[in-house]
């Protein structure tokens, strides 16, 4: 699986410079030092469009439509849980979120089994992601949106 020719791990290298660059310019909220989370968020977004990219190339593949209908909720999901970060990204940054990829994935129908256990898998390290999240911050803004984000991950599972 390609993402336009970069690796996951070119990726996250890339975004986390980003955000080292970033996380000088804020500190705290309300007291709250934020810039760890911040930087995390940032991946986030990426991860969730990546994920939603992922679902709506597996519904393409589906056996039948009632998975591919199923698949794309799920893809859904996932673009509602980055859209719901951005915002909250761009609240506390002042700067607008514009993803530097456009998630393209080719999957093959004869790997499909194998795609959907692979999801499993990352949907539980998503909801362990969240949950992590929820409890770095007493913020109810963010821990309403990573609560969801967690409630979402565990409903596929």
């Amino acid at each position: 699986m390609k993402l336009n020719n970069l690796t996951q791990k070119d990726i996250l290298e890339i975004s986390r410079e980003l955000m080292k660059m970033k996380k000088e310019s804020i500190k705290e909220v309300n007291g709250e030092d934020l810039s760890f989370l911040l930087q995390e968020m940032y991946l986030a977004i990426e991860s969730e469009l990546r994920d939603s990219a992922y679902y709506r190339s597996l519904a393409d593949i589906a056996p039948n439509q009632f998975a591919a209908e199923m698949i794309n909720e799920f893809a859904k999901d996932e673009r509602e849980h980055a859209y719901q970060l951005q915002k909250a990204y761009e609240r506390l940054t002042g700067d607008k979120f514009i993803s530097q990829y456009e998630y393209e994935l080719e999957l093959d129908a004869d790997n499909y089994q194998e795609y959907l256990e692979k999801r499993v898998l990352d949907e539980t390290a998503d909801y362990k992601k969240y949950k992590s999240y929820y409890l770095m911050t007493n913020n109810p803004y963010l821990r309403d949106i990573f609560f969801n984000a967690m409630h979402d991950d565990s409903c596929i599972l």
